[in-house]
């Protein structure tokens, strides 16, 4: 009896404590060049200060007892202490891109609210981030992929501007190879070089955004170089075979492992247990690009929400052991102190327009959207009508007035480009100190409704 006894009350606390502990998987998501690890820096930073500043003001903030960034005991913590050194630097700068797989655990401990709150004691909960480059994201379309097709899908792309402008010779060497020749490593390993330096021109020169395969321009530490030596066969269809060692089953074989163990590892460890996820898009430089470069994105970033699992999470689904969903997206254009405040949420209102029949999809599964146009560093600061700010790689400052943003997205996507500068950091930041932004805390107390605080 006295052993029955101690197992219900031992039962009884580890029950108590799952009310006062909770645990939250955030994934931050967002193509190269969103801006994920300022965000993500500033996250932390907004979180360390949450009794200045903005955050102070709102529910639950001005509940929060303390807060604990996890490093010692993860795996390849994320780069806080060297993203806060290069934005307090001398001059300041931007934190590096992320180059591999890192993690950020949060604790938060919340005041109890109400009598019944007083009797349980403090509210506790743990927030997951997963930092990853954000070329890794473009690969999730691969999944739905064999290798002939997307020999086929690549044959396309290369048919239209501007990427056979940039693939040029490239693209004839590939389309000479017979795919059931017997395939040159030596070659094979050139060409796949060639191809990365292709991918790399269709970001940096065409702001393109969909470059497969994404490990090509950020391997990270866990794949062998071997294992990106493989290319797309332009004279291939899904049809095609050949010997083993054909160009078509080296090729084929080296795709497959890409696919089966690189790109669904990565997202059955870290993408499935996902309770909401925080999407961030750099609008406002595709804007710049032109056409080409909005309707690379819509694609890339259709893509990638039909590579998710949303809605259709309660009770049923949850009894008959159904995959579990994301329930909650925050769809966010990011940058947005580049214009005016009056011009930031036509920035936003442009990328749902962008992304209009994939979001309609997504809602209609039960999911909810919140848009946020936001600044996680804001770098410029209004006089009049007029924005100043400093510029990177020099000293002194600029006055200026950014180009027009359109209320709606045109069809079209062509739209006047909003001549964008190269603004570098603000002047001062200190860790102890929230950095200036535009809605962050929107954002972090978005990200905590609905949890038992």
């Amino acid at each position: 009896m006295a052993n029955k006894s101690a197992n219900w009350f031992k039962q009884a606390g580890q029950a108590g404590n799952s009310l006062r502990r909770q645990r939250l998987r955030v994934g931050v998501t967002g193509l190269s060049g969103a801006g994920k690890t300022t965000f993500i820096t500033s996250l932390i930073n907004q979180l360390e200060n949450h009794q200045k500043g903005l955050l102070a003001q709102r529910a639950p903030f001005d509940r929060l007892v303390s807060m604990r960034w996890r490093r010692d005991e993860v795996k390849q913590p994320f780069p806080y202490l060297d993203s806060l050194a290069a934005l307090s630097a001398e001059p300041a700068s931007w934190p590096e891109s992320t180059a591999d797989l890192s993690r950020v655990l949060l604790d938060l401990r919340f005041k109890p609210q109400g009598l019944l709150g007083k009797m349980q004691g403090t509210r506790e909960i743990s927030i997951e981030i997963l930092d990853y480059p954000g070329e890794w994201l473009l690969d999730l379309p691969l999944l739905n992929l064999n290798y002939g097709q997307w020999c086929e899908q690549m044959a396309q792309w290369l048919s239209q501007s501007p990427r056979a402008e940039l693939a040029a010779s490239l693209r004839e060497r590939l389309q000479a190879l017979d795919p059931e020749a017997a395939a040159d490593e030596a070659e094979l390993a050139d060409l796949a070089g060639q191809w990365s330096a292709f991918l790399q021109r269709c970001r940096s020169e065409a702001g393109l955004s969909r470059n497969q395969p994404a490990r090509f321009l950020q391997p990270g530490s866990d794949v062998a170089a071997q294992m990106l030596h493989f290319v797309p066969l332009l004279r291939a269809n899904q049809h095609s075979q050949g010997s083993t060692s054909s160009w078509w089953s080296v090729c084929e074989a080296r795709f497959n492992y890409y696919r089966d163990f690189i790109v669904r590892g990565f997202y059955d460890e870290h993408f499935r247990h996902l309770d909401q996820q925080v999407l961030l898009v750099d609008m406002l430089t595709p804007m710049d690009a032109g056409q080409a470069a909005l309707t690379d994105l819509k694609g890339a970033m259709e893509a990638v929400l039909e590579s998710f699992h949303y809605g259709q999470n309660g009770f049923l689904a949850r009894l008959l052991r159904f995959r579990p969903r994301i329930r909650r997206l925050a769809l966010c254009a990011t940058k947005v102190d580049k214009v005016g405040p009056l011009q930031q949420r036509a920035v936003q209102q442009c990328l749902e327009d962008l992304m209009v029949d994939r979001l309609a999809d997504v809602r209609h599964g039960g999911v909810e959207i919140k848009g946020i146009p936001l600044s996680a560093i804001r770098a410029t600061r209004q006089e009049g009508d007029a924005l100043v700010a400093g510029l990177q790689g020099k000293t002194g400052w600029v006055r200026y007035q950014p180009g027009d943003i359109p209320a709606h997205l045109p069809q079209s996507l062509q739209v006047n480009s909003p001549q964008l500068l190269a603004l570098r950091p603000p002047p001062g930041l200190h860790r102890n100190e929230p950095f200036p932004h535009y809605r962050m805390d929107d954002l972090v107390a978005w990200m905590l409704k609905g949890t038992r605080l």
